[in-house]
């Protein structure tokens, strides 16, 4: 087993307050970039050893995994990049073509969730490129997807999934967990340590000015929105985990189980830094 700690990255700009201060390379630690659901296959095949991912893959193999105390990637109400984009209300969704993301489980879940048990309609989830499917009435997307095409008007309805979820149950729902792979954790204990360390270090310095750290971030991924735009993507972001997420985690995972996506509720494991 190599020594390297294998992180995973997501390229989103959500995710540059992870990320921002480590382009340049840490000592030790290996990046792989991919979406949330690359990093769900990645993290379950033990190809990388943490990685902020799905809230959902934690929820389906909790017993692989230990979490990162105190880190999540959420929202306080709007998230921004967590979007249904339709032509028709979505209490008009019933039986209607809707193309989930390719590259988030647990934001396709959280609509089927949303539209089930807040909106009491059954769209028919289909592939995003289903071409059989015939043209979609709406559309789920995330990350810098979501916020370009927020930008093109051609949607006559946009939902926040974040907004809805908050605005239907009180609470802040988290989409990723920094998950670290239970047999990691025993073999690279240290490194996850000091790793953790860097990510809180991470997070207060892009607080303490997220103009420079955008700037950095936008050398080697380009920023979805102009500079203005951005910065104000993130007065409603919340990379903070508390008790009243966890509360949303155990209320959407218990819905999840009523739809028999998952055989029970689990608990949350966090590492003892």
């Amino acid at each position: 087993m190599s020594s390297t700690l294998q992180v995973g990255r997501i390229p989103f700009l959500v995710c540059a307050p992870y990320f921002h201060g480590s382009l340049k390379g840490i000592s030790g630690v290996r990046f792989e970039d991919g979406s949330p659901r690359t990093l769900n296959a990645l993290l379950s095949s033990g190809e990388i050893d943490c990685a902020p991912s799905s809230s959902l893959e934690y929820a389906l193999h909790s017993d692989r995994y230990v979490l990162l105390p105190g880190l999540c990637t959420s929202g306080r109400g709007e998230v921004k990049s967590v979007l249904l984009f339709s032509k028709e209300p979505w209490e008009m969704l019933d039986e209607q073509s809707v193309a989930l993301s390719p590259h988030s489980a647990t934001s396709n879940v959280l609509f089927q969730v949303l539209s089930r048990f807040h909106f009491g309609v059954e769209p028919e989830c289909v592939e995003a490129d289903d071409e059989q499917s015939g043209p979609p009435i709406a559309k789920v997307a995330i990350g810098d997807e979501a916020l370009r095409e927020s930008r093109s008007g051609r949607w006559l309805h946009r939902y926040d999934l974040a907004e809805v979820w908050h605005s239907w149950q009180g609470t802040p729902l988290p989409f990723g967990l920094w998950m670290v792979r239970a047999e990691a954790w025993q073999s690279k204990r240290e490194a996850i340590i000091q790793y953790y360390a860097h990510l809180q270090k991470s997070l207060a310095a892009f607080f303490a000015d997220p103009e420079a750290a955008l700037k950095t971030w936008g050398d080697t991924y380009p920023l979805p929105l102009p500079m203005e735009d951005a910065l104000a993507f993130f007065p409603t972001a919340d990379y903070e985990l508390k008790s009243s997420h966890e509360a949303a985690l155990h209320a959407f995972y218990g819905y999840c189980r009523e739809m028999g996506l998952l055989r029970d509720n689990p608990g949350l494991r966090y590492i003892a830094a």
